[in-house]
């Protein structure tokens, strides 16, 4: 008896799609927890960052009895905090290529101090270490310094100047925050300003927001923005500052209705600001915190009562 050789039965068209379907399924419903995982190895990245500079901020108070000064005026040549810390963070050869003697003189004398990448200065769900802006290859700065509006008076930026962006008229003017306009890097000058010690944040500590991640419009992570684009060498600019008399929340379009102003807070995780308090201690802030209660926690001495956020 001769018994036919069978042929091995292929896929039907049918069979194929049903197996293609189940695999989508699958990482359809994969991918939303790959992300997630990501983005929490990521979160805690960032608040590590935040955590390290919270340590060379108390580190810099400690050698010298006074925070870290916020500078003069944007890109002016005394530099704001980023700057005054990189000792504290291992970096004092980049440091040293900002001097001219004694004095700091990142704008003028020495560009190219600002295009050295620091990676703790940079949150990697937004843009990791490759943070170049287009505006010759300076690197941004993904965090920023708390400063405050009077009580009663919000969601106006004139107080983040006090009525001054370029000039000194502001010399005297009262800033509320941890770190204020001022500073001097020349240790020899008559005036250094901006001066404020741990015992003046008589809010407490543990009440006073130190340093948090900035808003930043969405489509120019690498490009940069007008207030991101001078990074971490710059002086008092909402680079390095920002202002809590203004709302917070997720980064936005700048072109969208309810885009961002350039002096507000933000972030590009899903659940809230990263943010440095001033007792060192990392918190997240949620996106829904009370206006009133997210501008007392910019200030060090406003007497208020801290709500929940």
């Amino acid at each position: 008896m001769i018994h036919a050789r069978l042929r091995p039965r292929g896929f039907t068209l049918i069979e194929l799609l049903v197996v293609i379907a189940i695999i989508a399924i699958l990482i359809g419903l994969l991918l939303p927890a790959v992300q997630k995982v990501r983005e929490a190895a990521s979160r805690m990245r960032c608040q590590n960052n935040l955590k390290q500079i919270g340590i060379a901020v108390h580190s810099y108070h400690d050698a010298r009895g006074f925070m870290p000064p916020g500078g003069f005026n944007p890109w002016g040549p005394e530099a704001s905090w980023p700057y005054h810390i990189l000792a504290y963070i291992e970096q004092d050869n980049v440091a040293r290529l900002a001097m001219s003697g004694n004095t700091v003189n990142i704008a003028q004398n020495n560009e190219i101090t600002r295009k050295q990448g620091i990676t703790i200065y940079n949150c990697p769900t937004r843009r990791g270490t490759q943070a170049v802006a287009a505006q010759s290859g300076r690197y941004l700065m993904d965090y920023a310094a708390a400063t405050p509006a009077q009580a009663g008076n919000y969601n106006g930026w004139d107080q983040f100047w006090n009525g001054d962006i370029w000039g000194m008229s502001w010399v005297g003017a009262q800033y509320g925050g941890a770190i204020v306009r001022g500073g001097q890097a020349n240790p020899n000058a008559a005036w250094q300003g901006g001066k404020v010690t741990l015992p003046q944040i008589v809010d407490g500590t543990s009440n006073t927001l130190l340093i948090a991640e900035k808003r930043l419009d969405t489509r120019n992570y690498l490009s940069g923005d007008w207030m991101d684009d001078c990074g971490w060498g710059d002086g008092w600019d909402p680079d390095v500052i920002r202002y809590t008399g203004q709302a917070t929340g997720p980064n936005p379009r700048r072109d969208q209705a309810g885009g961002i102003s350039g002096y507000e807070f933000g972030s590009a995780h899903p659940t809230g600001i990263n943010s440095l308090i001033a007792d060192g201690s990392v918190r997240i802030i949620s996106y829904n915190v009370d206006p009133t209660t997210f501008n007392a926690l910019g200030t060090r001495n406003g007497g208020e009562v801290i709500g929940n956020y």
